[in-house]
């Protein structure tokens, strides 16, 4: 491992992280505003944010891809953290 690598690592983790952090909002945030939109008596789909999570889901898939290779040089994806 370079010694570059070792930070590297270290943000990768930072971002996954608040990626996932940011998917559990946005599920929040959703389901939020279902109930509401139900409780008013209408059906609604909130596609920008299922826009949304998809993206962090291809963000936290591309960043794990990046941190496997670091640690060991694989390239199978590991589970979705999402």
């Amino acid at each position: 491992m370079q010694t570059h690598e070792p930070e590297q690592l270290e943000r990768h983790y930072d971002d996954v992280n608040r990626l996932v952090e940011l998917a559990a909002d946005l599920d929040d945030i959703q389901q939020e505003l279902k109930a509401i939109a139900l409780k008013g008596g209408k059906r609604k789909a909130f596609y920008t944010l299922t826009v949304a999570q998809t993206q962090v889901d291809v963000m936290v898939n591309a960043i794990q891809r990046q941190i496997n290779q670091l640690e060991g040089g694989t390239h199978e994806l590991a589970q979705p953290t999402t």
